[in-house]
């Protein structure tokens, strides 16, 4: 009995074993690299303030491509809404930095959302996005 016991659990320590987060050399495995609020970089998802869930932004969000020269041309911004219904605020998306929510400019304006950096319109479908200075930095057409 005893040795099943010691059987068993030798096999339960290789199982929990398996499932650390890093490979025998160092690297993490894929999944071992939940951030503060749980979201799996590795497998694409991080953190949405707006919707407080981990999200995929190629999957929740609308890509915006760059038009700016200075800009790297193969990064997308994203912007993602709450949700279809509830516009009231964007949360934006930008390479290389901390996701910025955007407030929408006036109830009765169609699509404007504006903080002290970037604004960004919507007309019939196509969002574009500028600095403050009005330069035109990605554009991109919600998908449906």
């Amino acid at each position: 009995m005893s040795s099943r016991f010691t059987l068993l659990a030798f096999f339960m320590f290789l199982l929990l074993s398996a499932c650390n987060a890093q490979k025998p050399d160092g690297t993490p495995t894929v999944g071992g690299d939940r951030d503060k609020h749980g979201c799996i970089g590795s497998a694409g998802y991080q953190w949405s303030e707006l919707r407080s869930e981990c999200i995929r932004l190629f999957e929740a969000g609308i890509r915006l491509d760059p038009q700016a020269k200075d800009l790297n041309q193969t990064t997308s911004a994203f912007i993602v809404f709450k949700s279809m219904d509830e516009d009231a605020k964007v949360e934006l998306f930008l390479p290389g930095e901390k996701a910025v929510l955007l407030p929408k400019v006036g109830k009765g304006d169609a699509g404007t959302w504006k903080s002290k950096k970037y604004v960004l319109k919507q007309w019939r479908g196509m969002y574009s996005l500028e600095n403050s200075s009005k330069k035109l930095l990605y554009q991109g057409a919600a998908v449906k």
